[in-house]
């Protein structure tokens, strides 16, 4: 009787089990080679370079906009700050 049990469990829950171990195999894999990605200088270095010359994209077109447009695209920011800021002012 107990065999019929166990058929009868992985059938129900047996892909449902397999899936979950695959996204979860492939999570844990990425996620080191992420890791080990993002610890190299040159990666690292590369990224905060990035984040430098997109401020100063975001700044250069924020002084170059017009006054109706650069109110807009403040009260947008504020928006922003405001839905996805930090959770202690919730």
């Amino acid at each position: 009787m107990k065999e019929g049990y166990k058929k009868i469990f992985q059938f129900l829950y047996g892909p449902f089990f397999a899936v979950l171990d695959f996204f979860m195999r492939n999570y844990r894999a990425n996620r080191g080679r992420l890791d080990n990605i993002l610890s190299s200088k040159k990666v690292s270095s590369f990224l905060q370079g990035l984040a430098v010359i997109l401020l100063i994209i975001w700044i250069i077109t924020f002084s170059f906009a017009p006054d109706e447009k650069r109110n807009e695209l403040t009260q947008q920011i504020k928006q922003g700050f405001e839905k996805y800021g930090p959770a202690d002012n919730k």
